[in-house]
């Protein structure tokens, strides 16, 4: 069983921390490759592994790449990537040959008319494609043997795509030695090697179970060779189109924050993404129909947290509620009994900060007629973490008007220096986090029990008393987690990886191969995006599992969140170390689904017992 080591304290807040430093840059053109087209027809590269076409000397695209707004992180006069049209062998995101809509399309059929599979369902287990037991977001039962052939699927209808194969990119990110060294103490790297491994399992899993069309997914697995922390942009980049031209992909799978440039890159490539978390669904919108995460987006989760703050937080029109999960450490400034002010943290990458000040701001203020007026957004640079959390500090613990409590838009790393700080200023507001970066973890929250993010023990923890929302799966133990059990189904062996990252991937891959089974044998990135919602609603509320559905045009899968709260000293049943998550309320909670209540039905920090 992997187990966390005395150097868990530092290695995932390097590692982290450094892989932050991008803003995103690049937006998408037009330009694409069409389905037929040669390896020379493509996006040359040159002997130093950029585009022939050209960057500039900043590394942007020339000539039809757009720069996004650094104001708004969103493309200049909000130019979307082109979906093509609804003929030829990319379909318009709006319509879909046989009638049907982005909203609904019609049943997919194959080339001439002919029915897409039918027929035998004898795989099929509780309505889903395989055991639901192995993985809840099974995706639908479809009709057909999966593997076997189905006569014409319409053959190259898309890039990377041929009669029978689709071709996936696994990229694998260069840390350089002294991450990869941390990560390996840590038990998170993954290099080519394990990868592959990995990927060859998975792909076998995906090819016996899903309901492909007669095609076969091959995943590729590329290590990349550019510098990643810090990120080499110009590099990257060109990388993206390196292996565009090499292996010419349907879908690239990059699991990774730092690059927000490559993700665009591949969409002016018409090239789909997915793997990487934290964006905004206006983002997502301009990249369409080329970008998915199976997490949830930025914008969704900010209005969640405004409902969720106005319904049982806020002390604004009346309501009486005080900051009761403050600490109580400094006795000259208890927040405990004092009406709460709230205070916003998040990174200044252009997309996080238009996120916090157009979508978070106006829906507090709609919703309790809540004004911000503490606010800092940070820098993702280790180096000056410890500057910018002091700096942080202060804005916070404003003498004249200082905020009872904090909330951490945040990466896993940040709140390790804010925590750092604020203990070490005898500042002791509510902890408050919401997350769909991993913050809400066991193992991460663990780090912030350590030597970093708590100086002073004797006096405890800032995060001890901490709550908010994450949008991850509620913890179970290591072998069942349905990466792993998946791994072992297909006849994995042994692990190649951690747990955690088995669990990275399959979520990745799952909803993938998912959205080419509903789109049906004439797969182009448009017919897949229209055809998501296809794959209907499935978890939420008291399920026990994240609610996961492509609704309202969104490209981003989960839709609701877990009330939690810390537990100092309760035993996680993931890794069987000191600290766990606790989920309340009963339930998990989507837009609209948070009751009015004197305060959350989350104890105070004296009252969470093991």
């Amino acid at each position: 069983m992997y187990r966390s080591s005395p150097a868990r304290k530092y290695g995932p807040i390097a590692l982290l921390a450094a892989a932050q430093l991008v803003v995103v840059l690049v937006a998408p053109s037009t330009a694409r490759p069409d389905a037929d087209a040669s390896a020379a027809a493509l996006t040359g590269v040159t002997a130093e592994g950029l585009p022939a076409d050209g960057l500039t000397a900043e590394g942007l695209p020339a000539e039809g790449g757009a720069v996004v707004d650094p104001a708004t992180g969103l493309p200049v006069e909000g130019a979307a990537v082109d979906a093509g049209t609804a003929t030829g062998t990319d379909a318009g995101a709006g319509t879909v040959d046989g009638g049907g809509t982005a909203g609904g399309p019609a049943a997919p059929t194959a080339p001439g008319g002919a029915a897409a599979p039918t027929g035998d369902t004898s795989h099929c287990r509780d309505g889903r494609q395989f055991d639901p037991a192995l993985d809840y977001f099974a995706p639908p039962c479809a009709p057909g043997k999966p593997g076997a052939p189905v006569g014409d699927n319409g053959g190259a209808t898309s890039f990377g795509v041929t009669a029978d194969t689709i071709t996936i990119v696994n990229y694998v990110p260069d840390y350089g030695a002294e991450v990869n060294a941390i990560l390996r103490a840590q038990g998170l790297f993954y290099g080519a090697r394990e990868a592959a491994a990995l990927n060859t399992v998975f792909a076998q899993f995906i090819n016996a179970n899903y309901q492909l069309h007669g095609r076969k997914v091959k995943i590729e697995t590329y290590q990349g060779t550019c510098r990643t922390v810090p990120p080499d942009l110009r590099c990257l980049i060109g990388e993206m189109n390196k292996i565009v031209t090499q292996f010419k992909p349907y879908a690239v799978h990059f699991n990774t924050t730092v690059c927000s440039a490559c993700y665009a890159e591949l969409a002016r490539l018409k090239v789909v993404s997915f793997g990487g978390h934290g964006f905004s669904e206006e983002f997502r919108n301009a990249l369409k129909p080329y970008n998915y995460d199976d997490k949830m987006s930025s914008s969704r989760m900010a209005r969640v947290f405004a409902q969720w703050w106005c319904t049982q937080m806020t002390s604004k029109g009346g309501t009486g509620r005080t900051a009761v999960y403050a600490g109580g450490q400094n006795p000259a400034q208890d927040f405990r009994g004092r009406p709460r002010e709230l205070g916003v943290v998040s990174t200044n990458d252009p997309d996080n900060k238009r996120v916090v000040k157009e979508v978070l701001y106006p829906a507090l203020e709609r919703g309790c007629g809540e004004k911000v007026t503490k606010e800092y957004f940070y820098e993702q640079n280790v180096s000056t973490a410890a500057q910018q959390s002091q700096a942080g500090t202060a804005i916070m613990n404003d003498s004249t008007n200082p905020a009872t409590s904090v909330v951490c838009f945040c990466d896993p790393v940040a709140p390790q220096f804010s925590y750092n700080a604020a203990t070490n200023n005898n500042y002791w507001p509510e902890a408050l986090f919401a997350t769909n970066q991993s913050m809400d973890s066991d193992a991460t929250g663990q780090t912030y029990q350590g030597d970093l993010a708590c100086p002073q023990r004797q006096r405890g923890c800032a995060f001890h008393g901490a709550l908010g929302l994450g949008d991850s799966k509620a913890e179970v133990p290591q072998d069942q987690k349905p990466g792993v059990k998946v791994f072992k189904a297909a006849g994995g062996g042994t692990l190649p990886v951690t747990p955690n990252v088995a669990e990275l991937f399959w979520d990745s891959y799952n909803m993938l191969a998912s959205l080419i089974q509903v789109t049906g044998p004439e797969l182009t990135p448009a017919r897949m995006a229209a055809s998501a919602p296809k794959l209907g609603s499935r978890g939420g509320g008291d399920t026990g599992f994240p609610r996961r559905a492509f609704e309202d045009g969104e490209l981003s899968w989960t839709r609701d969140v877990r009330l939690l709260g810390w537990h100092k000293d309760k035993t996680s049943v993931f890794n069987g170390q000191r600290g766990a998550y606790v989920g309340y309320g009963g339930r998990r909670f989507g837009l609209g689904d948070f009751p009015t209540a004197p305060q959350p039905p989350v104890p105070t920090v004296d009252k969470r017992g093991a």
